[in-house]
């Protein structure tokens, strides 16, 4: 077959569902390749990632034109950044000032360090400009100015020591990997005019220079800290001297409205967290991996506020807990603490819960006393198999509307030993292991359904019922008509031939 007597439209529907590979060798043989890729119907979502698995010719021909007109332009590095056709295109292109780019990535070896100047040189003159992410493994010992009046978001990870110098006015999200000094330096200069700052610390010795910063325009905080197998680990404290809970950030954090914090290395303490107990306004907390302590849930009861708390990774601590927040709409129960049913929450209209006891008949009778607005359930990571009857008081959450069962072993009779709940209206399995039979009772127990998601499941035949009928995706669209059944990724497996 001689791709060269395709119409240009056929061939770029054909390189758009070919995986890059095999893009890479149709453009070796189709002559026409220079039209194809500068056409207007060959770059999909109007985005442009420049990357060429060493294969020189596959981006012979990208002009001026097309990179003119790209919206999103990734530039990876690999040797065509190193060519002189391609530095021209991108020289003329980004200084040209008719570029449309409004998002741009850019991830750096140090070997191309005359692509990464030349695309800084010309950030001023890319006026659509609203996003830039930088991710470089190299030191750049001359540092890196950004400058651009229209970025409005800019993500930056440095591997190497490298300092960095803004002119952003109109900046309001930075996403800062901090590794070093110099990236705390960077922070304290613009954290003033920032709206969303996520800040995810590598080495713990640079976490308590965030409290020097002001933060009077911050509305949303993220704070990540994890090690890094590529720079010393130190195990000085975190806290080098005593902090200012009087100081500049606790006195300009009052109209933060979302915080997350997350502990992979179980350094944060309390002291840490109290340094947020001045944001009243907070409907958004997220805490991972830190322990619940008495001082940690009365620091939490502080935000009387707060609509969306998530306390996923939290290690279970002796002393039963309860929440007292009455505005509480969404809540991911920590793994192990059934304690906080026992608090009131009348609000509360979304629950991610886990569990890890092998009876499993009372969990929905207390999530139902407990929580009588619930209208979103969801079952996640249990230690045990989803019991037969875990369901069999399900009709007690009466708003019920949703309900997922995400990342576990489901046992085959769960929906036949279930009522019927005429008003649910969304059912989602992902990621569950099952007998095939658990699909039988599900027409006849939710009349209502109008969604039914089965995504990366495991069905199977046991091999003593092999020969009889049993459920298929097919039979059960039929069997509910009204319902829309997605089976992404899900596949029922029989004895005869390993799957269906």
């Amino acid at each position: 077959m001689n791709l060269n007597y395709f119409p240009n439209e056929v061939l770029c529907r054909i390189f758009d569902y070919l995986p890059w590979k095999d893009r890479q060798r149709v453009s070796l043989v189709c002559c026409r390749w220079n039209d194809i890729i500068n056409s207007d119907h060959y770059i999909r979502h109007q985005k442009l990632v420049l990357y060429n698995y060493n294969k020189a010719r596959f981006f012979s021909g990208v002009r001026v034109e097309l990179l003119n007109r790209q919206k999103h332009i990734e530039l990876n590095s690999n040797a065509m950044l190193d060519t002189e056709e391609v530095l021209q295109t991108i020289g003329e292109s980004f200084g040209g000032g008719e570029a449309l780019v409004s998002s741009l990535s850019f991830v750096l070896r140090s070997e191309h360090r005359v692509a990464f100047g030349l695309v800084l040189e010309n950030l001023p003159n890319l006026v659509h400009l609203k996003e830039l992410n930088i991710s470089a493994n190299g030191a750049l010992r001359k540092g890196v100015r950004i400058d651009s009046a229209r970025l409005e978001k800019l993500n930056i990870s440095f591997y190497q020591n490298s300092r960095c110098t803004l002119h952003t006015p109109n900046l309001h999200t930075l996403h800062l990997t901090v590794r070093y000094r110099s990236e705390m330096e960077l922070l304290r200069t613009i954290s003033g005019q920032l709206v969303e700052l996520q800040v995810s610390f590598i080495s713990k010795d640079h976490v308590a220079k965030l409290f020097d910063c002001d933060c009077k325009s911050l509305k949303r905080l993220s704070i990540s800290l994890r090690n890094d197998k590529y720079i010393p680990y130190s195990v000085s404290p975190v806290l080098l001297r005593p902090l200012d809970k009087e100081g500049l950030f606790a006195r300009t954090i009052v109209g933060l409205e979302s915080l997350e914090v997350v502990d992979v290395c179980h350094i944060f303490d309390i002291d840490f967290l109290q340094m947020f107990i001045y944001a009243k306004s907070l409907k958004t907390l997220v805490i991972n991996y830190i322990r619940l302590t008495v001082e940690v849930n009365q620091l939490i009861n502080g935000f009387q506020q707060l609509k969306n708390l998530n306390l996923e990774g939290c290690p279970k601590a002796d002393e039963p807990k309860e929440l007292h927040l009455p505005a509480l709409e969404t809540l991911v129960v920590p793994y192990k603490h059934l304690s906080l049913f026992e608090s009131e929450l009348k609000l509360l209209t979304t629950l991610y819960y886990s569990n890890a006891t092998k009876n499993q008949c009372q969990f929905i009778k207390q999530i139902a006393r407990a929580f009588p607005s619930l209208s979103f359930l969801c079952l996640q990571n249990f230690d045990n198999e989803l019991d037969s009857n875990a369901f069999s008081n399900l009709t007690l959450l009466t708003k019920l509307r949703t309900l997922v069962i995400k990342d576990m072993s489901v046992a085959s009779k769960i929906f036949t030993n279930c009522p019927n709940v005429p008003h649910l209206e969304r059912l989602v399995t992902d990621t569950i292991v099952s007998e095939v039979s658990m699909l039988d009772a599900i027409p006849a127990r939710f009349p209502a359904l109008l969604s039914f998601v089965i995504d990366n499941c495991f069905l199977y035949l046991i091999p003593s019922e092999s020969g009889k009928h049993h459920m298929t995706f097919d039979g059960l669209r039929r069997l509910m008509p009204h319902c829309c059944v997605s089976t992404k990724d899900s596949t029922i497996f029989t004895e005869k031939d390993g799957h269906m």
